[in-house]
């Protein structure tokens, strides 16, 4: 059983997004059997850009019921169910984060329809979800909302179920449910991190520095990093213990900063740019070398 599902939200700083609309279709692998749809007041102000985008705004969200109001229900609809998402990390970690605010540590499976595309569909020209539907023939509507992606998603996700008659591909792309998610560890050093610009530094357990990177977003960048699938990534954040940082105010500041520490360090998990004459080359200016973005 699955439970096809997207959300709007606020927009905002990474992990600090409210919910401002939901819809859920619980699928049997042939027919929508449940539904849950509605609008909900995230209590904070939505981020012009978003407006823009949804045509969601505050006044539309006054009267609309809270989270905890409507958790019971979406905790009911999506019982046993895999969670399919069109970039599911995503729903599934503004999920996990509303739940964690009201106490409750919320656990499904997932299922990402982009992962699944790019291995049943790898000619496609994008995976973004209205290029995609689009490419295929499949008709959407009220794009940028949450039934109507919700929908888009079913008819894509119909379409993969097809082309994967065996379901094998499908079982090796479910994640589980801790899967993407953060220890209660990376919780706490992800909490601690500002959303500001500057250089972090990951530590192993005799502080040696195996990785730091320039961002404009310490926080969500070291997040991105406790939830980026691959060996490498896993064996890093196997060995941090801890996670420094040092703010610059400006990212041209923060770019030389990483290029120097870069030099002197030698962390193992980054790649290393090699020693110029200039204190930072013109084309690490222009192509930042990062293996994490």
């Amino acid at each position: 059983m699955y439970a096809i599902l997207d959300i709007e939200t606020t927009g905002g700083k990474f992990n600090e997004e409210g919910i401002t609309e939901i819809a859920i279709h619980k699928f049997d692998g042939h027919t929508v059997v449940d539904t849950f749809i509605s609008l909900i007041n995230p209590e904070k102000e939505i981020q012009p850009f978003v407006v823009n985008l949804t045509g969601i705004n505050n006044k539309m969200l006054r009267t609309a019921p809270k989270f905890h109001e409507v958790a019971k229900r979406i905790v009911e609809i999506t019982e046993d169910t895999v969670i399919v998402a069109h970039n599911a990390q995503f729903d599934y970690r503004i999920l996990r984060t509303e739940f964690r605010r009201l106490g409750y540590n919320y656990q499904r499976k997932t299922l990402c329809t982009v992962d699944l595309s790019k291995v049943l569909l790898p000619e496609a020209e994008s995976y973004s979800l209205g290029k995609l539907v689009r490419s295929l023939g499949i008709p959407v509507s009220d794009r940028h909302r949450a039934n109507g992606d919700a929908l888009a998603t079913i008819k894509l996700f119909k379409l993969l179920l097809a082309k994967d008659s065996k379901k094998t591909i499908i079982q090796d792309v479910i994640r589980k449910e801790a899967h993407g998610e953060l220890s209660e560890k990376q919780l706490d050093i992800v909490q601690s991190m500002p959303n500001e610009t500057g250089v972090f530094y990951i530590h192993n357990k005799d502080g040696d520095i195996i990785y730091l990177s320039k961002s404009t977003d310490i926080k969500k960048k070291v997040n991105q990093l406790f939830t980026k699938s691959g060996d490498r990534a896993r064996k890093l954040t196997k060995d941090t213990v801890k996670v420094t940082y040092e703010k610059t105010g400006s990212e041209l500041v923060a770019l030389v900063k990483e290029h120097q520490e870069l030099l002197k360090n030698r962390p193992k998990y980054n790649t290393i740019p090699e020693k110029k004459c200039s204190p930072i080359p013109y084309a690490y200016l222009k192509i930042p070398m990062d293996i994490w973005s």
